[in-house]
């Protein structure tokens, strides 16, 4: 079960890194401009382009990163690190995936990102993976804590 959890936030967030880099390289799906494109995956009220590239660029990395780091928790990719800091970036991860995830439900957070059509998105499919992504880290977290 652990594997196919961990697997899958991998390939979730791997898939949502490439899709950065298509950003920060100038991509405009699932767009057609760059100010629908920013209504579409960012949302934020007023929002009239896309942030930076190279912040969108960081953001992949970011991304991908945390795909990773299930492996990293699981013993999948060792890494030259104390096991503390590995311990404490999986509690973080977890609490921002879980927190974004519920975040995309609380009325104050969809009044500050009510630009459609990404209020609309983030309620029927962003919230409710970020959610699922949080839980699975959860699942990682509790069930290999002593491994780690």
């Amino acid at each position: 079960m652990s594997e196919v959890i961990a697997f899958g936030i991998f390939a979730i967030l791997a898939a949502a890194a490439v899709l950065h880099i298509y950003w920060a390289a100038g991509g405009l799906w699932p767009g057609c401009d760059e100010k629908s494109l920013a209504r579409t995956v960012v949302g934020s009220n007023g929002i009239e382009a896309m942030p930076p590239r190279w912040i969108t660029g960081l953001v992949s990395v970011g991304i991908f990163l945390a795909g990773l780091w299930p492996m990293f928790w699981l013993g999948w990719i060792d890494l030259p690190l104390p096991s503390w800091l590995i311990t404490a970036g999986m509690i973080v991860l977890t609490l921002i995936f879980a927190g974004r995830g519920v975040a995309g439900f609380v009325p104050a957070v969809r009044r500050a990102n009510a630009v459609q059509p990404f209020a609309t998105l983030d309620r029927r499919y962003f919230s409710p993976l970020i959610v699922a992504i949080g839980l699975g880290l959860t699942y990682l977290l509790v069930t290999h804590w002593s491994a780690s």
